[in-house]
């Protein structure tokens, strides 16, 4: 009588390891879209990694904030350069002495933007404990981190699948 039962037992069992298997993987989806969405989301999620005191993620918050504040005129910039690179390639004699010039104008120009950004991330990040510290080093590693947290959205053509707000 048990030979008959056991086949049915490792189904359930089966049928249940699937089932959380499966809200396993919806709420692992549920949450990168919920983070890909929203800024004050992927704020949280960093807040909740890096296990921030509620200082400390007010800080991320206000730090978030101000990079978001800067760089609508950074990407405004960015504009004419645009418009002289694809005039520059439609050219038939392409110069690309000229690219060149015209990028290092633009990196001349981004400099002091980049220097208060480093300059205030340094600040949030003397305020994190050294673990804080390292695991914050762990996450800055994973690609699109920083711009996710702190610019508004990872690059999504590159398969990492987080929505672009550039």
């Amino acid at each position: 009588m048990m030979a008959g039962r056991l086949p049915w037992f490792l189904f359930a069992v089966s049928l249940a390891a699937n089932v959380f298997f499966a809200a396993g993987v919806g709420y692992t989806v549920y949450k990168e879209r919920m983070v890909a969405e929203s800024p004050e989301a992927r704020v949280d999620v960093a807040a909740e990694r890096l296990g921030l005191n509620a200082e400390q993620h007010e800080a991320l918050s206000l730090l978030r904030e101000r990079s978001a504040m800067r760089l609508p005129g950074l990407r405004q910039s960015d504009k004419p350069l645009r418009v002289a690179i694809l005039k520059q390639l439609s050219q038939p004699n392409f110069d690309s002495t000229m690219i060149t010039e015209m990028l290092e104008a633009r990196d001349e120009e981004r400099r002091p933007y980049f220097a208060e950004y480093a300059e205030d991330l340094h600040g949030f990040l003397i305020t994190l404990t050294p673990e804080q510290r390292g695991i914050f080093r762990d996450m800055a590693q994973e690609r699109g981190f920083l711009r996710g947290v702190f610019r508004g959205g990872a690059r999504s053509s590159r398969g990492d699948g987080q929505a672009s707000k550039e």
